[in-house]
């Protein structure tokens, strides 16, 4: 159960921080970038912590569900690809989560949406890096 828990919360600092690192700021003048929609949405506020709380929940389930069938179905690209495919799962990961938080289950005043190819590309590069981490860390 402490093993859930702190998977949930190491999956929502993830968020956290991409959020972070590539908020979208308009009146600065940066329109792409992630945008966290809340009622408030300052980076510390209860609603940001309960959005980045039910955004772990749900990227924990894509990975425990979904991620190792994606592996499998994947697997004889990881020999040519030398890991490539690795990017590849985790950009449908990022893309399903956005889809179920925005689409499938339009929680009142929670959504999640990274703007430009160029954000996409970094938002995932620094999830599965993170991601390597963490399984890292939790297989010693």
């Amino acid at each position: 159960m402490l093993a859930l828990l702190f998977q949930i919360i190491f999956n929502s600092l993830i968020l956290w921080l991409i959020t972070y690192l590539l908020w979208a700021n308009p009146s600065s003048g940066i329109t792409d970038g992630v945008t966290l929609w809340c009622i408030d949405c300052s980076f510390h506020s209860f609603e940001a912590i309960k959005t980045y709380l039910i955004w772990g929940i749900i990227l924990w389930c894509l990975n425990a569900f979904l991620k190792p069938a994606l592996k499998i179905l994947t697997l004889p690209f990881y020999f040519f690809l030398m890991g490539f495919a690795s990017l590849i799962i985790n950009a449908t990961v990022l893309y399903l989560l956005g889809f179920i938080i925005n689409d499938v289950l339009t929680i009142a005043g929670v959504a999640y949406e990274i703007n430009g190819f160029v954000n996409f590309i970094i938002a995932v590069a620094i999830f599965t890096f993170l991601n390597t981490i963490y399984a890292s860390l939790i297989s010693k």
